[in-house]
C-alpha cells in the first residue's frame, strides 16, 4: 500500500507517521519511510533550496517546478521499486500538497498543475490522510521552531492551503480528513481503520 500524509503545518504528520511505523514493525510488515521533498540525493538538494529564506524571491513557477522534479526523482528511485516489492510506502507529502499549497496557496493554475502530476506519472496513493487542523492551532504546535521559506508565507496563505486540501477531499474518494485536534493515540487508530477497510476490499 502506498498511503500518504498530508496536512498544513503542526498537523501531526511526523507523530502520526511514526506511531504507524510502530504499527507495521509489530505487525511484521514490509514498508518504507520517505517525506517529499526529499528521500533522493537530487531531492534533499532541492529541498535544501525550497525551504532556504536565502531564496525568499523565488516564483512560485520555480518553486512548482522544483517540487515536481523532486518528486519525480522519489517515484522512480523509491517508490515504484517499494511498491513492485510489496512494500508498505509511507510518504510525509505527495502530490495533493502540490495542490493545496502551489495551485489554492500560491495561485497558480490548477489544470496546469494536473497537467505536471499526469506528465511525471505520479501513482495515485492508496490512502490518503489529511489531517486538518486550524492554522493558529497548528502554528501554536510549533511556536518553538524555526519557520522555513514556506512556512513564513503568512496566516492567509496557509487558510488558503487548508481551503485546498478540504476541497480536494471531496472529489477523491482515497482521500480522507481526519482531525487532528483529536488525542494522537485516537487519530492513529482512525488510521488504522481506514487501512483495514482498503484491505478488506
Amino acid at each position: 500500500m502506498f498511503i500518504t500524509f498530508e496536512g498544513p503545518e503542526g498537523s501531526g504528520k511526523s507523530t502520526q507517521i511514526n506511531l504507524l511505523e510502530n504499527f507495521l514493525k509489530e505487525t511484521h510488515k514490509k514498508f518504507i519511510t520517505i517525506r517529499e521533498p526529499g528521500g533522493t540525493i537530487i531531492g534533499e538538494e532541492i529541498r535544501k533550496i525550497l525551504i532556504s529564506s536565502e531564496f525568499d524571491d523565488m516564483s512560485y513557477e520555480t518553486e512548482l517546478l522544483l517540487f515536481i522534479s523532486s518528486r519525480k526523482e522519489l517515484m522512480e528511485k523509491i517508490i515504484k521499486p517499494a511498491l513492485k516489492n510489496n512494500q508498505f510506502v509511507l510518504c510525509d507529502r505527495f502530490i495533493d500538497s502540490t495542490i493545496a499549497y502551489q495551485g489554492y496557496g500560491r495561485g497558480i493554475n490548477l489544470d496546469s498543475i494536473y497537467q505536471l502530476i499526469k506528465i511525471t506519472e505520479c501513482p495515485t496513493p492508496s490512502l490518503t490522510i489529511i489531517l486538518d487542523i486550524d492554522v493558529e492551532t497548528g502554528f501554536k504546535r510549533k511556536a518553538a521552531d524555526t519557520k522555513d521559506r514556506i512556512e513564513s508565507a503568512g496566516d492567509d496563505f496557509f487558510e488558503k492551503v487548508r481551503a485546498g486540501y478540504l476541497e480536494i477531499a471531496k472529489d477523491h474518494d482515497y482521500i480522507k480528513v481526519v482531525d487532528a485536534d483529536d488525542d494522537p493515540e485516537a487519530i492513529h487508530q482512525k488510521i488504522i481503520s481506514l487501512i483495514e477497510e482498503i484491505n478488506h476490499d
